[in-house]
């Protein structure tokens, strides 16, 4: 109890700190190319809310820019500071939206070090980062296979490192954890070092040198081409030559697209419904020029505050464009909004403390 006491008393302090050096902050250079920023904007509720912004310069060779899981694996979850701190990040801000029933898997496509981690079945927009090609925003296609390499057959995957659903193909791999937690309705096939050594009904064990297939329904008739020895190769291919972005994480809806606000024509498609009209707290990424642009609107700071404050996507994207940007897609928001930056979280969270989310924007230094 005391212990507890202890923590909930420097959350206090913590947050009461936090919330007079975001006031004061107007612009500070955290590293050569790596600059936060913060002012308050009237979005038409009872008083103007903050907005934090950090600019990250990526022709600067030294700033990498990058997703990260929440513990390293899919499906779990932990606060953005402890990600940052984990991976010795300079900065970093909530990545995608993820499912809020165990296991939290991210929504969308998220690409870690040229890795593809997880894709579900939401189409959403997503941006691109590479040291090579630069910054790039879109809606890119997935297209998985599992190939026999002695008869060539070919089996269609449906995504990898989420929640299987009726009738279909899921791989998970090592990035998802130690076992596919699957119900017993499927039919499972282990594969380590690029071999067919075992079977299994459902929650089967991943090799950490494999990785599982697993089949529900009419499509346990692709295990005939699988048999135990067989050797088999997992291929993945993204469109539009998004194959060149090291690092991919899904957001939405699109904001900006080549400066015009594009919101209205973009939530119906990406699967957004009216809460796109409402105010909350909001994470964003865009691009001008050559620099990315992280944004974190506060809304309300405590579940009893029932005045609407943050903005709503489309003032977002009005911030986006204030700020110079071109493009830029949201990211979650809500809770999860946060951005931490030099060893402090510089919002204010929603309900007064930082949710766990399951993946981060970081922003390494070296």
């Amino acid at each position: 109890m005391r212990t507890r006491i202890k923590y909930y008393l420097s959350i206090i302090i913590l947050l009461a700190s936090l919330s007079l050096a975001a006031a004061a902050a107007e612009r500070v250079e955290i590293a050569p190319g790596l600059v936060y920023s913060s002012f308050s904007r009237n979005f038409g509720g009872a008083k103007p809310v903050r907005v934090h912004v950090l600019t990250a310069d990526t022709r600067n060779p030294h700033i990498e820019i990058k997703a990260a899981l929440a513990r390293g694996t899919v499906g779990r979850l932990q606060p953005v500071s402890y990600i940052a701190e984990r991976n010795c990040s300079l900065a970093a801000i909530n990545g995608t939206f993820f499912n809020r029933t165990w296991p939290y898997t991210p929504i969308g496509l998220l690409v870690i070090d040229d890795k593809i981690v997880t894709k579900s079945l939401l189409n959403r927009s997503v941006v691109g980062i590479s040291k090579e090609h630069g910054i790039k925003f879109g809606v890119p296609k997935f297209v998985g296979f599992v190939i026999n390499t002695e008869t060539k057959d070919k089996i269609p995957v449906w995504g990898l490192n989420r929640p299987r659903k009726e009738n279909e193909v899921i791989i998970y791999t090592p990035e998802y954890g130690w076992k596919t937690k699957t119900n017993d309705s499927g039919v499972e096939i282990i594969v380590e070092d690029c071999m067919v050594v075992g079977i299994s009904d459902g929650n089967s064990p991943i090799p950490r040198n494999g990785y599982v297939i697993s089949f529900h329904g009419w499509t346990k008739n692709y295990t005939n081409s699988l048999p135990p020895g067989a050797a088999i190769e997992s291929k993945y291919d993204l469109s539009e030559g998004w194959e060149n972005f090291e690092q991919v994480i899904t957001g939405g809806p699109r904001l900006l697209d080549g400066g015009r606000n594009v919101v209205l024509d973009r939530i119906g498609p990406e699967g957004f419904d009216s809460e796109v009209f409402g105010r909350k707290a909001r994470t964003a990424v865009g691009k001008s020029g050559d620099k990315l642009i992280f944004v974190v609107i506060e809304g309300k700071q405590s579940r009893y505050l029932r005045r609407k404050r943050g903005a709503t996507y489309n003032e977002l994207a009005e911030t986006m464009k204030d700020l110079g940007c071109s493009d830029a897609i949201g990211l979650d928001g809500g809770s999860s909004s946060t951005m931490f930056v030099n060893g402090v979280v510089v919002n204010l969270p929603s309900g007064g403390y930082q949710q766990g989310v399951s993946n981060a924007l970081i922003v390494n230094y070296n």
